[in-house]
């Protein structure tokens, strides 16, 4: 999975022909923030399937867009909505409820643990969350043992392989190192855990500027791709805030559809993923005013 010529800024279209079907992808960023849309709307648009998707400490629409489009075979997350807009994702509840979805049971601290093993190299990490629950029962890749040290009860939850790790950030540099304004959730350690790690950042800045301040520096990315409002319709800390109007539409659609009424999730489907040939025909269906309206500052 490396360009042919090496380099590390890349485009979204580079980007998207390194995902392909089957793959186990990790998705940055936390319930209303810094999700890499723009690359979640392309694997959308080219209906790579069969994904396992591993989501954030708390997941979101975009994970449930996936869904939605026909791109998830197995989900590792321990929360699927977007809070007050949506208590939980429509798509993802219904393919529960069909068996369409297979489920990887898991809490906030064992998804943790899970990509801690993974970025370690170790075969588990252990927990102590989830024990005296229906969880190791649920998921049987959980195991309970005795701890030879100190003989207490703990729970081993087992490394995954992970093939890409996708991201959004504030800003890299050419050479892949990325920094946050805000909070960077777990995706330092999506990108520890992955082969490969592809970032969407909100902007390219000289390597001189990154090393004005080397200790916000999270992680090396191998793959960089510029793209301004990259996290919308989630916010971005520092640049915007998430479009609530945008995703209460969403969430409304997609509850509709689940229900057999279609139609409106179709022609949304069709504006903000299908028709956009790539991130800024997306930006400008969503409209300057709109993007704006919604900057921080």
């Amino acid at each position: 999975m490396v360009l042919k010529n090496g380099k590390t800024l890349i485009s979204e279209e580079e980007a998207l022909d390194l995902i392909k079907d089957d793959m186990t992808i990790a998705i940055g960023g936390f319930i209303t923030s810094h999700h890499p849309m723009s690359i979640l709307r392309g694997i959308a648009k080219r209906k790579i399937k069969n994904l396992m998707i591993i989501g954030s400490l708390s997941a979101s629409f975009e994970v449930d867009i996936l869904i939605g489009c026909g791109c998830v075979k197995k989900l590792a997350a321990a929360y699927v909505g977007a809070e007050s807009v949506a208590p939980i994702g429509p798509f993802f509840k219904s393919a529960m409820e069909n068996g369409k979805l297979e489920l990887w049971e898991c809490d906030e601290i064992i998804l943790a643990a899970q990509l801690q093993a993974s970025a370690f190299d170790l075969p588990f990490f252990p927990v102590r969350g989830g024990l005296g629950t229906d969880l190791p029962v649920l998921n049987p890749d959980l195991k309970e043992f005795t701890d030879p040290i100190k003989k207490e009860k703990l729970l081993a939850v087992p490394a995954k392989r992970i093939d890409i790790a996708i991201t959004h950030a504030s800003q890299a540099d050419e050479r892949g190192n990325v920094q946050y304004s805000g909070n960077s959730y777990l995706d330092v350690l999506m990108s520890r855990a992955a082969d490969v790690t592809i970032t969407s950042v909100e902007k390219i800045v000289p390597t001189e500027f990154i090393r004005k301040d080397p200790f916000k520096t999270a992680y090396r990315a191998d793959y960089v791709l510029k793209a301004p409002f990259g996290s919308h319709p989630f916010s971005s800390h520092g640049f915007y805030r998430e479009d609530e109007q945008f995703l209460g539409e969403y969430g409304l659609l997609a509850y509709a559809a689940t229900k057999g009424e279609d139609s409106g999730w179709i022609e949304f489907k069709e504006k903000y993923i299908d028709k956009p040939r790539e991130h800024f025909e997306y930006l400008e269906q969503v409209g300057i005013r709109r993007l704006f309206s919604l900057d921080e500052f």
